[in-house]
């Protein structure tokens, strides 16, 4: 069975690498698709003013990622495709290669640029870092 690990952030190019492997995927048999979204809560936490609960962030951070994993899933489930759905804390670049790692993925598949605060990149950080510490194919999408 073919393993696709897709990451996504929300952004557009996110959504155009999930349109991607639909069109990979849509006529297949034998895959799984995994839809993740990594966050850095404790990165997050700073986005916010100093006297704001914490533990209400964490759990906000967490549903926002929650929400975006559950749209990008949509589309695979429009077509009858059954999506398994993740959301990771941690630095998503070493997070998504270790996953896709630990579970023998068969290829990652993410935007080239996503929703980072430095807009002007070729290639977003968290790519850069995946294509780095992967060790599994990664296909990067325009």
């Amino acid at each position: 069975m073919r393993k696709y690990l897709l990451a996504t952030d929300g952004s557009e190019g996110s959504r155009r690498a999930a349109y991607f492997l639909l069109d990979l995927v849509r006529e297949a048999s034998g895959f799984e698709v995994t839809v993740i979204q990594v966050v850095n809560v404790k990165k997050e936490i700073y986005n916010y003013p100093l006297l704001t609960n914490i533990p209400e962030i964490e759990k906000f951070v967490q549903e926002q990622a929650g929400e975006i994993v559950d749209e990008t899933a949509v589309i695979f489930e429009n077509e009858g495709i059954q999506v398994n759905k993740l959301v990771l804390d941690g630095d998503p670049g070493h997070e998504i290669a270790e996953y896709a790692r630990q579970e023998n993925v068969n290829q990652i598949i993410m935007g080239s640029r996503g929703l980072g605060n430095i807009k002007g990149l070729v290639l977003g950080s968290v790519s850069q870092k995946v294509i780095h510490l992967a060790s599994n194919p990664v296909t990067l999408v325009k």
